[in-house]
């Protein structure tokens, strides 16, 4: 094997798509928190969504030091003013890093990678995702924008100097019936901020071929 051979197939630091509840073991284990453990979840809370998610991790020489979950919008509406829904809108429903030291800064290059090369890779893996995008969209599944919610207490600073803005503050679900109330309410004030980037132009099935020959 040649040594440029060798190097590439030991990248220095990479992104791989990975089971989502591995990124859950992780998000547990570096005590990401929404996922603390509780009375009723004494190793951790687990990861809750009723539709689709896409798990990444990426490693530093090996050592994972990075974790991304994307996925299908909780609300059907995300901002009606926008125009944004749950069929052109993802959702970047956790990102995170390990407590170690050397990853104290890698999260604002996280955010940029995945809203540039994982959001796209949504498209196609859901196809009934991809067939009420469509429906709604004028014939093509696209996405248009990616969303995400700071934690209470944050002031979301890592989203507002990528581009992102933030629509608007809220609580989430206080409990009741069948409903359990939201991990956020239990951190400082409860109110998360809700923030979008929209993209120049949407990402459609033809954009991600483009992404994946660029690769």
């Amino acid at each position: 094997m040649s040594r440029q051979l060798a190097l590439r197939m030991s990248p220095v630091v990479a992104f791989y798509q990975v089971d989502v509840d591995e990124v859950v073991e992780l998000l547990i284990r570096w005590r990401h928190p929404l996922h603390l453990p509780s009375d009723e979840h004494p190793e951790g809370r687990p990861y809750k969504r009723p539709y689709g998610s896409l798990g990444f991790v990426m490693e530093d020489r090996g050592r994972v030091a990075a974790a991304v979950i994307l996925a299908s919008t909780v609300n059907t509406s995300v901002c009606k003013d926008r125009g944004l829904h749950r069929y052109n809108t993802v959702d970047l429903s956790r990102i995170a890093r390990s407590p170690d030291r050397r990853d104290e800064q890698c999260l604002r290059a996280v955010l940029r990678i995945a809203r540039l090369y994982l959001v796209p890779l949504w498209l196609g893996t859901y196809a009934g995702w991809d067939a009420h995008s469509a429906e709604k969209c004028g014939g093509q599944p696209r996405i248009e924008a990616v969303s995400s919610t700071s934690l209470p207490g944050t002031p979301g600073n890592l989203y507002r100097f990528d581009g992102w803005e933030k629509l608007r503050t809220s609580k989430g679900p206080m409990g009741g019936g069948r409903q359990k109330p939201s991990a956020a309410n239990e951190i400082a004030d409860g109110a998360r901020g809700l923030w979008v980037y929209r993209y120049p132009e949407p990402i459609t099935t033809t954009t991600t071929k483009e992404i994946t020959h660029v690769g």
